[in-house]
């Protein structure tokens, strides 16, 4: 099964920070960027501004959003991921985390790395790294 969806890290350029928000699942706990499905009939960004609002409680505009391309990640021999990639800039640092995740952290540049569990995100930081 191919499911569509979004990635999207959200900087604070005048704190150069990153907000990572943390799951805690049955066997693992980890710190990840914004991420979501698309919905039936949502563009990317669409999908983006959404699961941004649910998960922060940041309302954001298309402007505040640059697209950094799409990348495709095996999950395992049922399900592949063909994720959406964002970057999205905000001066707002107060946020709302959904019930979805156990806490959030605004966190420099150069430590967001060591904070990553999953190496498709680690993959993307670099990415976004490059961007910033």
């Amino acid at each position: 099964m191919m499911r569509q969806s979004i990635e999207a890290w959200i900087y604070h350029p005048k704190d150069r920070e990153i907000l990572l928000l943390k799951v805690e699942a049955e066997t693992v706990s980890f710190w990840q960027p914004i991420t979501g499905g698309i919905e039936g009939g949502e563009s990317p960004e669409e999908a983006c501004l959404r699961e941004i609002k649910e998960e922060t409680g940041l309302v954001l505009a298309y402007s505040n959003l640059t697209s950094l391309g799409d990348f495709t990640v095996k999950i395992d021999e049922n399900l592949t991921i063909h994720k959406h990639l964002f970057l999205a800039l905000t001066k707002q640092k107060d946020i709302q985390i959904s019930d979805e995740h156990v806490g959030a952290q605004w966190i420099a540049l150069d430590k967001v790395s060591s904070q990553l569990y999953w190496p498709s995100n680690q993959t993307t930081f670099e990415i976004i790294s490059e961007k910033l």
